[in-house]
């Protein structure tokens, strides 16, 4: 049926050809995304005090100020997060995680998911948003110039969805912040 609307369509060949690579790829996908989706319905959520050893006390020269936890929406969604500061004030990291584990996490680690998925990419004169690889991890990232403003959300063994937000920091400071994470030890929670 597919081939059928791509003939009677104006498309060019090559144009059909994209068109059949990405609906096959698309399809070959679906199962794998369903398999996941069904691993984490059944999967229990980590704990506060897993998220709060995971949590490192040093990013570099940033320090752990404060450790938030929570339950999002009255569901059973674990999240937790962290604020990094170091001497000068008008530096901050803060590092969110959602679990997406359970019937209802899903939903908390949507945009996180996006970054795993698709391709993006807007930019304005003093701002940007858009989806990249770096250093093994496919990541939506947002930049704004005032402030030196950056997030950065990726998912990490399709289960946990992280956000890093720098304020006053580069490009380079916030992603040697990134590699300090253990990433792996999540795997095991």
């Amino acid at each position: 049926m597919l081939l059928l609307t791509l003939m009677s369509c104006n498309n060019s060949t090559k144009e059909n050809k994209v068109i059949i690579q990405e609906t096959t790829k698309t399809v070959k996908e679906t199962p794998k995304i369903n398999n996941f989706r069904e691993r984490l319905k059944v999967t229990k959520p980590a704990t506060e005090s897993q998220f709060k050893n995971w949590l490192p006390t040093n990013l570099g020269d940033f320090k752990r100020m404060e450790f938030t936890k929570s339950r999002i929406s009255q569901n059973d969604i674990a999240s937790a997060g962290a604020i990094y500061k170091n001497n000068d004030a008008t530096k901050k990291i803060e590092i969110t995680i959602v679990d997406g584990a359970s019937k209802e996490g899903l939903l908390a680690i949507n945009s996180h998911y996006m970054a795993q998925t698709m391709k993006f990419r807007s930019k304005k004169s003093s701002s940007y948003q858009k989806t990249y690889e770096n250093n093994g991890l496919k990541v939506l990232e947002t930049y704004v110039e005032k402030d030196s403003y950056y997030e950065v959300k990726f998912l990490v063994d399709m289960r946990f969805g992280i956000t890093v937000v720098s304020l006053g920091i580069n490009h380079d400071a916030l992603w040697r912040a990134i590699s300090e994470l253990n990433l792996n030890k999540l795997k095991t929670l």
